[in-house]
């Protein structure tokens, strides 16, 4: 079915805040922890039980992962693009929930540079890549090199790894293409590209290349018979960590495999792990690809949980797509 570039836009932030929202149930969890915890698998929305956070979450409440994605989107709103200035302006103005580096970055971001970029070399981790999503609804994917720089200026401060920024490329690039009604083959292709050209921002921190990574997802994918890919994915990748290296290529390989959202985030759910950041992602690409597969009636327990109108924020940002 043929989508309008609004219509994946709208879906697509729709279900970064979805996944974000269900995946904070089990972030931290095992898949047999779920089970033992909650009584079964994660069907749907439930009241948080978290002892692994230090953080009190309500029911269908959305996190940094939203929080962040939300603010670089508002920054691009108001500026007609990315603004680093902007951006950590924003980032210092409150903290945010479930963010355990605010403190400490706005204490190194009024220091020295050195500290500075040693508060980004740590930055190795999901942040980054579940933030990027703006980035590739206003950018086209024939556009790669700025969706690139963007994504350094809205990252780089925070997560300045070679590791983070590769993965953070390929999600926005990835993003962009399924905003533009590619085929998957297409998006995998350059989501790979996106993460050669962040290789070369970064500090080098010594992790596995990011493409290696996408094309052992792809391989998985493709080896893949019957139900469960999360599953597989868990042993062939890693389970989906907390790690940029880790979870990006996971949560495209969910896209390549799967056409469901519904699908798509109930399984990361279930894997546990860093789970709300990457059903966040996962579930924003997917449902980009196939918007009609985002169940309406969690946007509208999310939206409702966290008073957000997450749609006009979709349709400002589609219209500075170049």
């Amino acid at each position: 079915m043929d989508f309008s570039k609004e219509r994946r836009a709208v879906s697509c932030i729709e279900a970064v805040a979805v996944g974000d929202a269900m995946g904070k149930i089990t972030e931290g969890y095992s898949p047999e922890e779920i089970i033992s915890t909650y009584g079964g698998r994660i069907t749907g929305f439930r009241q948080p039980i978290q002892p692994k956070s230090r953080f009190t979450w309500k029911y269908a409440e959305v996190t940094d992962d939203t929080h962040f994605t939300l603010l670089i989107a508002d920054s691009i709103i108001e500026n007609k693009g990315v603004n680093q200035q902007d951006v950590i302006r924003r980032i210092l103005s409150h903290p945010i929930k479930g963010w355990p580096r605010w403190q400490e970055f706005y204490q190194v971001i009024q220091a020295h540079e050195n500290e500075q970029r040693q508060f980004a070399m740590n930055g190795d981790r999901n942040g980054a890549p579940m933030r990027v999503s703006p980035i590739g609804i206003i950018n086209t994917p024939t556009n790669l090199e700025k969706i690139v720089l963007d994504v350094e200026s809205a990252c780089k401060m925070t997560h300045g790894t070679k590791s983070a920024l590769s993965a953070a490329s390929a999600m926005a690039a990835a993003t962009s293409a399924t905003i533009e009604g590619w085929p998957k083959s297409k998006i995998m292709e350059i989501a790979i590209k996106a993460s050669e050209l962040g290789e070369a921002l970064g500090i080098d921190d010594g992790k596995p290349r990011i493409k290696d990574r996408i094309l052992a997802g792809i391989k998985a994918v493709k080896d893949f018979k019957g139900d469960g890919l999360a599953t597989i994915l868990s042993h062939e990748l890693n389970p989906p960590g907390f790690k940029a290296w880790e979870s990006v290529p996971y949560a495209l390989s969910m896209l390549y495999g799967l056409n469901n959202v519904k699908d798509v985030i109930l399984e990361i759910v279930n894997q546990g792990g860093d789970a709300d950041s990457v059903a966040s992602m996962a579930g924003s690409v997917t449902a980009a690809f196939s918007p009609d597969t985002l169940p309406r009636e969690w946007v509208n327990i999310v939206e409702r949980a966290n008073n957000l109108h997450l749609s006009d924020t979709a349709r400002n940002l589609v219209k500075l797509r170049e």
